[in-house]
């Protein structure tokens, strides 16, 4: 039998849940993110990239530049080539990095500058924009059951690839992400125009998010602007006067000063090859080497084969063709083939313009913007990886089909971090998320005839096999190639590991349009 005390107790803890529904689902909040920023602060000693300099630079010329210079500067190579609303972001970031070391703002004494207090106001910073995104899966996941809400933290908050691109490499990816999801989840209960706003301050900030600017307009016209032509036009010009309210406010000051040409000139630097230096796992790595298959081919039959000059990675576009045999391709090339490739979820969003599926339809156009865009990072992966980590609870179809992506994705950032002392960190790092995504899927489908009878979340035995091969391909990498070729062909790893990966984000590409296809 209860003591009285203790009923009171417990009638007391329900009216208090009764009145805060949601406070169960802030406590966990914090216990989530308090152990995933205890694991990012275990990182803060870890590899840093070129990157730190970089935002380094950014700091120290908002910093010590009036804004009429910022897209002018070229004290340091890493010149400002990102959107206002981040020269902004990073202005304001200065006035504290300038508390912590005045160094660390100096635009000339700073050049190179590497001391700790750097390094440890750098990882800080990311960590701390990291709120946006945990603000984002909270309203994402509030009214969610414990399970979905607790497998979505485990895919977004403690994903791999965010913790080693943003706190080892070093990048505001989590920040940006957050916006992102901030828009979408917007969208997806029906405040349109908050989420239009929201998109268009994230192109302010990072413009490559725009790959997805086909499918925002598209569904807010037909889904925002509906209700006859007087309503709907009166929603087109509200919804317009927001966008350029915004864009306003960002390129406006730099419009003043007449710097608009040079603000895009940073922002779009197509002289850049048409691969990163790391060949991001995309179509174009079987295109480059194709032409280099071809060449040798055509070559050992007696064909005059003249070798290019120009570089896949950089050069000029214009100077010389980096292809042998295959046509050149330009920057207005790939955007015609990212636009072709996105028209089928145009096409559906203009149809049925579903709140619904705004999130798999942006994911879907982000992924053609990665495996078709002109010099894309293998890092940009994020922005369809985090989006489709939403949905992968929605079905065992979807994921089955996060699993793997998550796997090929997180894999074709292994290069980034190259050094001896990081590979242990990685390594761990993909089997824990591994281990974490396999109990995670299998508790929440475990009522699932579907999971059971056919194989768990690796169901078809070409994905096994193919999953079994990244075994394979590291083994290689790691061990092989050092004792068969020693020094020599050391891009060989790289191209293996970019061409296996290239498959996986193919195979990811194709099932995202199907899904796009198949939805009413």
């Amino acid at each position: 039998m209860k003591h009285p005390n203790q009923e009171k107790q417990q009638l007391k803890e329900k009216h208090t849940q009764l009145q805060n529904p949601h406070r169960h689902v802030i406590k966990d909040l914090v216990w989530f993110s308090l152990i995933a920023t205890f694991f990012k602060i275990l990182l803060i000693p870890a590899y840093h990239s070129t990157d730190f300099e970089v935002h380094r630079n950014w700091l120290a010329l908002t910093h010590t530049l009036p804004l009429s210079q910022w897209y002018t500067d070229e004290t340091s190579p890493w010149t400002l080539d990102y959107p206002p609303f981040f020269a902004y972001f990073e202005r304001f970031l200065s006035f504290f990095a300038s508390l912590v070391d005045p160094t660390i703002t100096d635009l000339y004494n700073g050049l190179n500058y590497k001391a700790p207090t750097v390094i440890i106001f750098q990882r800080l910073s990311v960590i701390a924009s990291d709120t946006v995104l945990i603000y984002s899966i909270y309203k994402f996941t509030k009214n969610m059951e414990l399970k979905k809400r607790f497998l979505i933290w485990i895919l977004v908050v403690w994903s791999p690839g965010l913790l080693i691109v943003d706190h080892v490499h070093f990048q505001y990816n989590g920040f940006l992400l957050g916006i992102l999801l901030v828009s979408l989840g917007a969208l997806q209960k029906g405040n349109d125009l908050f989420g239009g706003f929201v998109f268009a301050v994230l192109l302010c900030f990072k413009h490559l998010f725009a790959v997805a600017g086909p499918v925002y307009f598209v569904y807010l016209f037909r889904h925002y602007c509906r209700g006859g032509i007087l309503r709907g036009f009166g929603k087109l010009v509200t919804m317009g006067t927001v966008v350029v309210g915004v864009f306003l406010a960002a390129y406006g000051p730099f419009a003043y000063y007449g710097q608009i040409q040079q603000v895009l000139r940073r922002m779009f630097p197509f002289g850049r090859g048409l691969c990163h230096a790391y060949w991001a796992p995309n179509f174009w790595v079987f295109y480059i080497l194709s032409d280099k298959v071809l060449a040798f081919v055509l070559a050992r039959l007696g064909f005059h084969i003249q070798l290019p000059t120009a570089s896949f990675t950089g050069g000029l576009v214009g100077d010389s063709s980096p292809f042998a045999i295959l046509p050149t391709i330009t920057p207005s090339v790939t955007f015609a083939i990212v636009l072709l490739a996105i028209s089928p979820c145009l096409v559906k969003a203009w149809r049925n313009p579903d709140p619904k599926m705004i999130v798999r339809q942006v994911a879907y156009a982000y992924t053609c913007g990665f495996l078709f865009g002109w010099h894309v990072h293998e890092k940009a992966l994020l922005h369809f990886l985090i989006p489709l980590a939403i949905i992968a609870i929605e079905s065992i179809e979807d994921a089955r089909h996060y699993f793997i992506l998550s796997i090929v994705s997180v894999y074709s950032l292994f290069p980034l971090l190259y050094e001896a002392q990081e590979y242990l960190i990685k390594v761990v790092l993909l089997l824990l998320h591994l281990a974490l995504m396999w109990f995670g899927f299998s508790s929440q489908f475990s009522e699932s005839a579907s999971i059971s009878k056919n194989g768990g979340l690796v169901s078809r035995w070409i994905e096994r096999i193919y999953v079994v091969g990244f075994v394979g391909v590291e083994v290689w990498g790691q061990f092989v190639h050092p004792l068969v070729f020693g020094d020599r062909l050391p891009f060989l790893p790289l191209m293996m590991i970019s061409f296996y990966c290239a498959l996986g984000m193919m195979y990811s590409w194709i099932w995202q349009l199907r899904c796009i296809i198949r939805s009413p």
